[in-house]
C-alpha cells in the first residue's frame, strides 16, 4: 500500500473503492452492455475481492443506479447557477429528463443504460424523490408548490414512464428528432404542472442551449 493510502481514513478508503467499482462498471456496461456484463467481469477489471464488491453494492442493479444518478446529479449541480437566474419554471422542471433524452438521442450505448435504469423500480422510485426535491427547490420561487405530495409523485411516475420509453426508442435504434421530442417534453410537463406554455419554440431553444453547455456523459470517461 502506498504511503498516501496508509493515511486515509476507513471512510475515505471505502469511497475510493466505491468510485473504482463504479468507473470500471460504467466502462463495462457501456462497452459490453448492462445485460452482458457480470459481477465477475467487474471484479476482474477492478482487481478487488468479490466480497469487497458486495460490501459496497448489493447488486449489479445498484451499481447501475448509482452510476446514472451520480452522472445526472453531477450535471444538475453544474446547472444550478444558470437555473438560479432562470425565469421560466418549465426550464427548471424538464432539465433532468431533457438531459437524459438529449444524451440518449446522441449515443445508443448511453441510451441503453438509461433505458435499463428506467426499467428498475428502485431507480424509478429514486428518480421520483430526486425530481420532487429538485422541483421543490427551483419551482418555489415561481409560486409553484406541491400541496399533495402523493399526487405529485404519481404525476412524476407517469412522466418518468414516458421518458423511459423515449430513451428505449433511442436504445433500440430510433432516430426521432431530439428537438421535436423536447417540444413534446415541455408541453407534457406544462400540462402536468398546469402551467401555460406561452412560447414553446423559445422554451425549447433555451433548453437546448443549457443542455449544450452542460452535457451529461455516461460513463464519465467517455
Amino acid at each position: 500500500m502506498s504511503p498516501e493510502k496508509q493515511h486515509l481514513t476507513l471512510d475515505e478508503k471505502r469511497e475510493i473503492s466505491r468510485k473504482t467499482i463504479m468507473e470500471a462498471s460504467a466502462e463495462l456496461f457501456y462497452e459490453k452492455g448492462y445485460q452482458n456484463t457480470t459481477t465477475r467481469d467487474i471484479v476482474k477489471k477492478t482487481g478487488i475481492l468479490n466480497g469487497s464488491l458486495y460490501n459496497r453494492f448489493k447488486s449489479k442493479e445498484e451499481i447501475l443506479l448509482n452510476i446514472i444518478t451520480d452522472a445526472l446529479q453531477d450535471t444538475l449541480d453544474k446547472c444550478e447557477i444558470v437555473l438560479e437566474k432562470e425565469k421560466n419554471p418549465l426550464i427548471a422542471a424538464v432539465i433532468p429528463s431533457a438531459l437524459e433524452i438529449s444524451l440518449s438521442s446522441r449515443d445508443i450505448k448511453s441510451a441503453s443504460l438509461i433505458y435499463e435504469v428506467h426499467k428498475i423500480w428502485a431507480a424509478v422510485d429514486k428518480y421520483v424523490q430526486v425530481n420532487i426535491e429538485w422541483y421543490s427547490k427551483y419551482l418555489k420561487k415561481f409560486g409553484i408548490e406541491f400541496s399533495d405530495i402523493e399526487d405529485a409523485e404519481m404525476k412524476m411516475i407517469t412522466f418518468l414512464g414516458a421518458i423511459g420509453n423515449v430513451c428505449g426508442h433511442y436504445a433500440n435504434g430510433g432516430t426521432y428528432d431530439c428537438d421535436k421530442m423536447l417540444h413534446y417534453l415541455v408541453a407534457y410537463m406544462g400540462a402536468l404542472m398546469g402551467v401555460a406554455v406561452d412560447d414553446l419554440d423559445g422554451t425549447v431553444r433555451r433548453l437546448t442551449k443549457i443542455i449544450s453547455d452542460y452535457t451529461m456523459t455516461i460513463p464519465p470517461t467517455v
